[in-house]
């Protein structure tokens, strides 16, 4: 592979991760499909670092805000009961909440998880589960929001816990569903799922908050917020792994991570900002149908080359 062809090969790895990993469309599963249609060698582990921070660091560049006051308002909450009411603290424990599943799901399920990402046609198969949840959670969503008075007025953001989420369907016609505990542990089982490539993560947990009826936008922001843990802890975990890997790569490695680092923030930033922008007036559809092309596209490719 020459260089131009080797820098190709760099912006087209970023743009894959920054998109894929916010859009509802697996980046994991991306990142197993794409080398496998061009027939490129399948990532190291070292090269996941550099694109999890890139990834983490549109996040931050997106959310620091948020992501500052949850941070300050958990910890004061810890010392003074009385700001636990406050919904920056809510959110705070909501994230704990839901990212207890994954963490146990990564610790224990690891090693099987890996060798799921040296076969396409897995990721087909979950792609297309991917899109079958994305599909019959919007549906179930929009009956639990029929249920609500149109004339409802229109919140902020805030993540109530005093409720369950059937109590605020029967006993109130004001507003939509709001997050709480049940619905945060669900949440985080749906992300806990989605380890495996082609089950969207992002996907999964928009889902799963959208199933009870919560805005498609609230669950789009919650669902963001809540990849900052699992994205941080995957970048610690494969930093640790491959540290010394690393340090000893060549400049032309060093060069093809710095380029696709970049890209992957720029197009990571972008897809947050699009997705966001796009949950306020639009429904996800659209990508629950990428995944069904993919999929076949995956199909059709491991049948052609069976020949």
């Amino acid at each position: 592979m020459n260089i131009l062809q080797s820098i190709l090969k760099s912006i087209i790895i970023g743009l894959t991760q920054g998109l894929a990993e916010f859009f509802p469309v697996s980046s994991s599963g991306h990142l197993v499909i794409i080398p496998y249609f061009f027939k490129w060698e399948y990532l190291p582990l070292y090269y996941a670092v550099i694109l999890h921070f890139a990834t983490l660091l549109s996040l931050l560049t997106a959310y620091y805000r948020d992501a500052g006051n949850i941070i300050s308002s958990f910890f004061i909450g810890i010392f003074k009961r009385d700001k636990r009411n406050d919904k920056n603290y809510k959110i705070a424990v909501f994230i704990i909440i839901a990212s207890v599943p994954a963490a146990i799901a990564g610790f224990f399920l690891n090693d099987v998880v890996e060798g799921f990402f040296s076969k396409p046609l897995y990721v087909g198969i979950f792609l297309l589960i991917t899109a079958i949840f994305l599909f019959t959670c919007e549906i179930r969503g929009k009956v639990v929001s029929a249920k609500l008075s149109p004339n409802s007025e229109d919140l902020s953001p805030q993540l109530n816990s005093n409720k369950s989420n059937d109590e605020q369907i029967n006993n109130t016609k004001s507003s939509n569903p709001k997050m709480n505990y049940p619905i945060a542990f669900i949440v985080g089982i749906g992300q806990a799922i989605a380890i495996l490539p082609g089950l969207s993560r992002s996907g999964f947990t928009i889902s799963f908050a959208r199933f009870f009826g919560i805005k498609r936008e609230e669950c789009v922001k919650f669902s963001f917020l809540l990849s900052i843990p699992v994205i941080f802890g995957s970048f610690i975990y494969e930093l640790y792994k491959s540290h010394e890997i690393i340090a000893s790569s060549s400049a032309l490695n060093m060069a093809d991570m710095a380029i696709s680092f970049v890209f992957a923030y720029i197009s990571g930033l972008f897809a947050i900002k699009f997705l966001t922008r796009l949950s306020r007036n639009r429904n996800l559809n659209i990508f629950a149908i990428y995944c069904i092309v993919m999929a076949v596209a995956i199909f059709i490719v491991i049948i052609v080359r069976s020949f």
